[in-house]
Formats: structure tokens, C-alpha cells, sequence
């Protein structure tokens, strides 16, 4: 991280600070400055990727791969991302309004479950992400090249996502300093390569993790 945050991120991680930035107009993805750039280096223009969680990352996505599907959770924001699309005249993302849903029987689960499909954000008490998180389901087993996952009920989206991405595809998982995240969730090493890029991120003073999760193809690569 060190000679990475010398060499590249850390006028970029600057500029990014000015109040005149942000991820839309920049169609950055919000993830750490090193995981960005491993991204930029694996990407290509026929790959299918799903996202959680939409925003400059989306923009980003549309201008690199082939098919983009977004779910978002927040209406306000996906009204805004929507216009942001619209108005680039964007072909190439299917985006989704997945809202929270009031759940019964939520006091008896946990943030750290998979199967739970709840968020640790006070303001979704009493709410559950299934219908969010069930957005994957819509596509077969090992269809994605690319699976973000950087929204609300994270240890269930990513639990949800390991099938759907291919083999020599990626799970990328914001953020993975939480550890609850991963907590219950078991990443067999023989199936996936473990990549972890914790440094600078842009348009906020604090540092983070970026995980990168790679299938592991037949053949062992």
C-alpha cells in the first residue's frame, strides 16, 4: 500500500477532496484508490457485472464492459443516478429500485447473518433487503464477471453472489474492514484468491479496505 499511496493515490486522493468533486461527475467507482486500479486493469468491454449499490461506480461500469445491471436501494439517489443515465443517454445498464421492505420478524435476526437480509443502519429498524438482495437471482450461476457488492445487507448479498460469478470472475467487497461482513461467510481458498487493497479513498478523509474475491478456475489459475 505504501509505494502505491506515494507513486499514484495520493494526489489523485487531493484533488478529490475539493468540494466540486464527487463520484457521479467524476463516474468514479467509490472504492479504494489501489482497488481501482486493479480493476482498471482487469476490465474489458465484454463483461457482465452486477452491482449493489449504484453511483459513479455505475457511470464507470457503463463506460467499460458490456451489460451493467444496478440495484439500488435509496429512491432519492436512484431518481438522481436515473437522470445522470438518461442524460448521457446510458444503453448499457439495467437499473433496478430495490426499496426495503417492513419485516415482522426482524428483532429475532442479526446484521452478521446471510440469511437474515438486514442492514446494520439504524434508519432500516424494522426493515428487510430481500427483495434487494434477490435481484441476483434473475440471472444463472456463473453469469457475471463482476460482482460488486457495496450497498445495504452486505453479508447477504455477498452469500448470494459467490454462484453468480464466473470462473477467473471477481466478487469485489467494499469496505471489508467491518468485519461482520465476512464473519459467517466461508471463502474456500481452493476455489477463490483472496486479493486486499486497504489505502486512501477518494472524496473522504478516512482510509479503508477493498477486498477482491477470484474465482478460481478448473485448471487451478
Amino acid at each position: 500500500m505504501t509505494i502505491f499511496w506515494i507513486a499514484k493515490a495520493f494526489s489523485p486522493w487531493q484533488r478529490s477532496l475539493r468540494p466540486s468533486r464527487n463520484s457521479v461527475t467524476d463516474q468514479q467507482p467509490w472504492l479504494t484508490f489501489s482497488a481501482i486500479d486493479k480493476i482498471e486493469s482487469i476490465i474489458n468491454e465484454q463483461m457482465h457485472v452486477f452491482e449493489y449499490g449504484s453511483g459513479g461506480s455505475t457511470l464507470f461500469w457503463s463506460n467499460h464492459v458490456k451489460e451493467v445491471i444496478s440495484v439500488e436501494h435509496d429512491r432519492n439517489w436512484y431518481n438522481r443516478v436515473r437522470t445522470e443515465l438518461d442524460a448521457q443517454q446510458i444503453k448499457n445498464v439495467r437499473y433496478i429500485l430495490a426499496e426495503a421492505e417492513t419485516d415482522p420478524g426482524y428483532s429475532g435476526k442479526q446484521t452478521d447473518n446471510p440469511n437474515d437480509f438486514i442492514s446494520g443502519d439504524r434508519n432500516f429498524a424494522g426493515k428487510d433487503f430481500n427483495k434487494y438482495v434477490r435481484q441476483i437471482d434473475n440471472y444463472p450461476d456463473e453469469y457475471f464477471d463482476i460482482v460488486l457488492v457495496d450497498g445495504r445487507a452486505r453479508p447477504s448479498c455477498i452469500a448470494r453472489s459467490m454462484n453468480k460469478v464466473k470462473k477467473d470472475g471477481f466478487l469485489i467487497i467494499d469496505n471489508s474492514e467491518r468485519d461482520y461482513y465476512l464473519r459467517k461467510i466461508v471463502f474456500d481458498e481452493n476455489e477463490w484468491k483472496q486479493y486486499l487493497f486497504a489505502g486512501a479513498v477518494p472524496y473522504i478523509f478516512h482510509f479503508s479496505e477493498t477486498t477482491l474475491l477470484k474465482k478460481i478456475n478448473s485448471s487451478g489459475r
